[in-house]
């Protein structure tokens, strides 16, 4: 080895400069603050997992009333902006869901409450609490005749589910 290549094998440092090493921690505190929320606890998926919930109820809402067509239940949900359920299948005219307890299996088929978890609902355009039923065929009545698109809200998303005026349920 000749003396030039001794020389700048011995003055060649390997690391970062000081610049790289800020840059680097800049980049992480970005992403830190950016991402780190989509990551960490069940935050991201609360708005998910309850369109799945009530994709599902609407879904069941809308078997139920095409297979109990000569029943004199009620084929309905009412949707207001925490809660969601059906206070009594046997009274159509019952649309309030606050007084109910949503662990009460005396009258109440379904209700789901998530006020807790700042998750809610609600029919774009309509007013709460919104009735959401549906005919013999499986298309949707009252609050959502002709279709309609529910928003899922929560802190971190909006999601949302499309019922279409031919009664196909989906998510959007």
């Amino acid at each position: 080895m000749n003396s030039f290549q001794y020389s700048f094998a011995k003055n060649h440092n390997s690391g970062f400069t000081l610049v790289e090493v800020v840059i680097v921690l800049i980049l992480v505190g970005i992403l830190s603050v950016t991402a780190a929320q989509k990551f960490f606890g069940s935050a991201p998926y609360e708005a998910h997992t309850f369109r799945a919930s009530l994709l599902a109820d609407l879904r069941l809402t809308q078997q139920r009333a095409m297979q109990q067509t000569h029943s004199t239940f009620c084929h309905q949900l009412i949707l207001n902006n925490t809660r969601y359920g059906i206070p009594d299948r046997t009274d159509c005219t019952a649309t309030d869901l606050s007084s109910l307890d949503p662990n009460a299996l005396d009258k109440t088929d379904l209700i789901v409450d998530t006020s807790r978890y700042n998750i809610t609902f609600s029919i774009v355009g309509k007013s709460n609490p919104s009735i959401i039923s549906f005919d013999n065929m499986g298309r949707p009545q009252d609050d959502c005749s002709g279709g309609c698109d529910i928003s899922v809200v929560s802190d971190l998303d909006t999601v949302s589910i499309r019922i279409e005026a031919e009664g196909y349920i989906h998510a959007i």
